[in-house]
């Protein structure tokens, strides 16, 4: 049995500030100048972002979540990043990997939307998914130190930052946020909305730098394809707050 607080002991209040955590979304090639002031901030990156070779930074931090197969693990491990560290968020005895740091995830029935967001605290529990890979991370940021998050590239809808117009994610088998049941969409809105909560009643600010994100005011788009849509994180240019 993994125990979170023992694991990440070491890594418990090592930071403070403002961090960026990016999902893989193709809204960041309107970015692009600006990823490039990233360059000395804290940042965090997820699943498949290694791919993208435009990328003009190496994360400080790169994370998964839900993945059941080592092979997955190597062909993710993108060792180009010579000093990022490396975090696998699974379920009890799902893979490791030499490269990763494991953290023991809770059970898909312990959401942050009913259950809380983990992390600000002296004891860490298994982390409760988010219903999307950005939002779980933030737990680890929080953990951290970090008290003001800004979230990049998350506005779930098709594509990759590396391949905008890909129909199919990366894994083959699994259907893009804006394909599934408007039901996901609202989870995830429901856990942004208590993660937000949570945050400030640590102290800490939460804010959405993505353009037509799902859960800032420029994703309206949403409602006219007919996707459950409502302004739940405040948004912020990324070229004000850089």
């Amino acid at each position: 049995m993994m125990d979170n607080t023992v694991l990440m002991a070491p890594y418990h209040n090592i930071a403070s500030g403002r961090i960026f955590i990016l999902g893989n979304g193709p809204s960041l090639l309107e970015q692009i100048p600006l990823l490039e002031r990233l360059r000395g901030e804290a940042t965090f990156c997820c699943n498949s972002m290694g791919r993208w070779d435009a990328l003009p930074f190496e994360p400080t931090y790169y994370g998964l979540s839900d993945i059941d197969k080592h092979e997955w693990l190597e062909r993710n491990r993108f060792p180009h990043w010579k000093n990022t560290l490396r975090f696998n968020v699974r379920f009890e005895g799902w893979p490791d990997h030499e490269d990763f740091l494991s953290v023991e995830k809770a059970s898909d029935s312990v959401q942050v939307k009913s259950s809380g967001t983990v992390g600000f605290e002296d004891v860490l529990p298994p982390i409760p998914t988010a219903r999307t890979t950005p939002l779980t991370l933030l737990q680890l940021a929080a953990w951290m130190g970090y008290r003001e998050f800004y979230y990049l590239g998350i506005e779930q809808t098709r594509g990759y930052a590396y391949e905008p117009d890909r129909l199919v994610s990366m894994r083959g088998h699994q259907a893009f946020p804006l394909d599934k049941n408007p039901k996901y969409q609202l989870a995830i809105q429901a856990c942004a909305e208590r993660m937000r909560a949570d945050v400030e009643a640590f102290g800490g600010h939460l804010y959405d730098c993505t353009p037509g994100g799902l859960l800032n005011r420029t994703g309206q788009e949403f409602r006219r394809r007919g996707v459950p849509w409502r302004e739940v994180l405040p948004y912020q240019e990324l070229s004000e707050v850089l």
